[in-house]
């Protein structure tokens, strides 16, 4: 028999969709009125008139951006970096956490106080800069995957899961059945580790995507391996400098669209990682549960 809800029940119930509603429309409005600004005409944009849908379609900003000589090669290198850049990350965060997830370790405070130390601490840029020269990393096509190879904060993440989402009985009985460290890890722990390898991933991912500055500071000299962040600053550069030609006609037309191009960029940049989202939630969000409840 259904209980029937008491009116102070659903009360409650209406004004938590209601303020779940109001955090929606305050998260999405953003990403909606930056595609709206990017195709709507940049009079009626600059003028205030669009609010919520698009008013008088204009696709010049759109069109300049994939005009851009660079702008292909520039997705090609972030997908292929970011793609090197998660095999390094997951291939040594995961067993490394497992590992420090271990009491029996030698060492494991000393390790994980090591690697906490990191997340608060650092060499500084100049010292950075010097490492990667002498490494031979700089206008190198790998310094974007190396550099950041393991984070701090998702190591701890991946060890608190392993230390206490695991079961200890599943590899007593594991090994108990032969296997060893690596079969039970590979064949236990990690099928058992798809939520929060799942939200990992997508940290890694965004973190790899959106990696600007790395670029900026190790690739000054060539652009062939420029991640797709660095050739959207050089479209706004190449912006920027049409307006000071002495053509009055061409500083008028980039002045006008200007903010239509940097609208359309922000679209081009992040949209693959919008797509991707969906894919990883589920992950993401039952591993932030099994953080919450058992960290």
């Amino acid at each position: 028999m259904k209980i029937k809800d008491s009116f102070t029940d659903r009360l409650f119930r209406a004004f938590c969709y209601f303020v779940v509603a109001i955090i929606v429309i305050i998260c999405i409005y953003p990403l909606w009125l930056v595609i709206v600004y990017s195709i709507s005409d940049p009079d009626r944009v600059n003028a205030g008139k669009v609010f919520l849908l698009p008013q008088g379609i204009n696709l010049d900003g759109y069109r300049q951006v994939f005009r851009h000589k660079d702008l292909m090669s520039g997705y090609w290198n972030t997908i292929t970096q970011t793609l090197a850049g998660l095999v390094i990350n997951m291939g040594l965060t995961i067993p490394a956490a497992y590992a420090l997830s271990k009491p029996s370790l030698n060492g494991r405070k000393f390790f994980t106080t090591m690697i906490v130390f990191t997340m608060y601490f650092s060499g500084g840029l100049i010292p950075s800069f010097i490492n990667m020269r002498n490494l031979g990393l700089l206008n190198n096509w790998w310094v974007i995957p190396l550099t950041g190879a393991v984070s701090s904060y998702n190591l701890i993440v991946a060890r608190t899961f392993f230390a206490s989402g695991v079961p200890r009985e599943l590899e007593e009985a594991a090994e108990i059945d032969g296997c060893g460290t690596a079969g039970t890890f590979f064949r236990i722990v990690l099928p058992l580790s798809k939520a929060m390898m799942g939200v990992i991933l997508l940290y890694y991912t965004v973190a790899h995507w959106n990696n600007y500055t790395t670029a900026l500071y190790y690739m000054p000299a060539t652009n062939d391996y420029w991640p797709l962040q660095m050739v959207i600053r050089k479209i706004m550069q190449d912006v920027v400098l049409s307006q000071s030609s002495d053509d009055p006609e061409l500083i008028a037309y980039y002045s006008k669209i200007y903010n239509m191009i940097k609208y359309a960029v922000i679209v081009v940049s992040s949209l693959p990682v919008l797509i991707l989202y969906p894919f990883l939630q589920k992950y993401f969000d039952k591993g932030v549960m099994l953080g919450s409840v058992k960290g």
